[in-house]
C-alpha cells in the first residue's frame, strides 16, 4: 500500500499539543506514523561542546498512513493551524531510522564544501551557506512544492588551500 503524507502546520513551540491532538484521535481517523523532523547540531556551553537535537522545521508535524486524512475537521476548527498533502521523501532520506539528521563531517577545499561522512556525503550540491562558528550549514531542499531552507548541523574540520 502507498504511504501518505500530510503536513500539519501549526503555532511554533506548540508542536507538542498538536501532537498529543492528534494521537488522541479515535482509532478509525488515527494516521500510523506522527512525526517531529529533528536535526543533530553541536551547542557551545559551559567551556564545552555538546552534541545536541533541534527541530528541522519549527512548526511542521508530519502525519503519514495508507489511508486517506478523515481528521481534518477537527484539526481544521483551528483556524491557526493548515493540512496539507505534501511528499517527504527528500526528508526521509536525509534522516536516520529514528527520524534524526545526523551531523555530517567535512573539509574545505580550494574554497568547495567536500563532505567526508553523515547524510550530507555526495549532497554537498544541497549547500546554500556554511556557518563554520556555529558548526551548520544552511541547506535548499524541495518541501510542500517548493524549495525550503533547513538548517542542519556540519563540522568543518579543516580548510585546504
Amino acid at each position: 500500500m502507498k504511504v501518505i503524507w500530510y503536513v500539519l502546520k501549526c503555532p511554533k513551540e506548540n508542536e507538542r499539543e498538536y501532537i498529543e491532538k492528534c494521537q488522541e484521535m479515535p482509532e478509525e481517523q488515527k494516521q500510523q506514523d506522527i512525526i517531529c523532523f529533528q536535526y543533530q547540531r553541536m551547542l557551545r556551553y559551559g567551556g564545552d561542546w555538546h552534541l545536541e537535537k533541534r527541530r528541522l522545521l519549527p512548526g511542521y508535524i508530519f502525519l503519514s498512513g495508507t489511508k486517506a486524512m478523515k481528521m481534518k475537521r477537527e484539526l481544521k476548527e483551528d483556524p491557526s493551524i493548515s493540512l496539507i498533502p505534501c511528499s517527504v521523501s527528500y526528508l526521509k532520506s536525509l534522516c536516520s531510522e529514528d527520524n534524526l539528521i545526523e551531523i555530517s563531517k567535512g573539509i574545505i577545499k580550494r574554497g568547495v564544501p567536500v563532505v567526508l561522512n553523515g547524510p550530507l556525503k555526495g549532497r554537498e550540491y544541497l549547500i546554500r551557506k556554511i556557518d563554520r562558528h556555529k558548526r551548520i550549514a544552511e541547506l535548499e531542499v524541495p518541501f510542500a512544492g517548493k524549495d525550503t531552507r533547513i538548517i542542519v548541523g556540519l563540522e568543518i574540520c579543516k580548510k585546504e588551500k
